[in-house]
């Protein structure tokens, strides 16, 4: 059995992933892939896999924890979402480190499900997007805590996934960035789900509501329901075609625009968090077990 983690990052995806995949769930069955609602297993799990880090875990453990999840017995990947199994939004940037518990919590994890084979899934977000919107959220406590002896220019995704691939050598990674997700989005859910290619999910057009009116959020919609793609990249082309004409211009403009600078964020400041995440990028892609997704 495969198990997919989809853990976020936090303030990347405000569930959509696993909603569409929830409003699929009868075609994915059909594939042997099941996606439980995520009220039966978040806190379940968080639970879970701190209570079980130091007991020994086996084929009955995993069993009896599926039981409880799975109403199908044919089930040959499952679909986990939670960016909780993490960290909450308070320890997200602890002295100097993105999710510093990252790799413990992905281990635990792992242990519960000793005899699956366990894949992980995560959006990665510009940090100087990314700060100044996990600050403006009210979970996360305000700048004070969320940075908490913290210096910006010293945080790196890639030292965090070095940790995760540490604690989980044997558990590939998939990435892709946040600011991708557009031209993506329908590889993103094959992906995660692992679905046949060749099959179109439904309602996959929802992510894009917000970025078009609803005139040409339809006319996108009737374009590819008329218009079989050819494959990714052929889709890729479409979509950024169509965002390009289709798209708000303010959503354009927000796609690029950061939520509220932090005191003392000056534009050359914040150009050289985004060149320092640019350069980040290519590390990540030598790490092994990692597979960064790109357009």
């Amino acid at each position: 059995m495969e198990i997919a983690l989809h853990l976020g990052v936090h303030l990347t995806d405000n569930d959509q992933l696993v909603r569409c995949l929830m409003r699929n769930r009868g075609v994915l069955a059909q594939q042997g892939i099941a996606v439980p609602p995520t009220g039966s297993y978040r806190m379940q799990l968080r639970q879970l896999s701190h209570d079980m880090a130091d007991q020994t875990t086996d084929a009955a453990t995993q069993e009896a924890l599926l039981d409880g999840l799975l109403e199908a017995d044919d089930v040959r990947r499952v679909v986990f979402s939670s960016e909780y199994l993490l960290a909450t939004h308070q320890w997200i940037v602890v002295n100097d480190q993105f999710y510093p518990n990252a790799g413990k919590h992905l281990a635990q994890a792992v242990h519960l499900f000793p005899e699956a084979e366990v894949r992980v899934y995560l959006a990665l977000r510009n940090p100087a997007h990314f700060l100044p919107a996990l600050i403006k959220d009210e979970r996360s406590g305000g700048a004070a805590t969320v940075l908490k002896n913290s210096d910006p220019l010293n945080l790196r995704w890639s030292e965090m996934l070095l940790r995760m691939h540490d604690a989980a050598p044997d558990v590939p990674i998939t990435l892709w960035c946040e600011e991708d997700t557009p031209l993506l989005w329908p590889e993103i859910l094959q992906t995660v789900s692992g679905h046949d290619p060749k099959a179109e999910l439904e309602g996959w057009f929802a992510w894009y509501w917000e970025m078009m009116t609803p005139k040409t959020h339809e006319a996108m919609r009737r374009y590819f329901n008329r218009n079989p793609v050819v494959d990714a990249a052929h889709r890729r082309r479409i979509l950024g075609a169509m965002l390009e004409k289709f798209a708000r211009p303010e959503a354009r403009s927000e796609a690029g625009a950061i939520d509220a600078p932090l005191p003392g964020w000056s534009g050359e400041y914040i150009d050289v968090l985004t060149e320092l995440y640019q350069q980040d990028l290519d590390l990540i892609s030598a790490i092994p077990g990692v597979t960064l997704l790109e357009p």
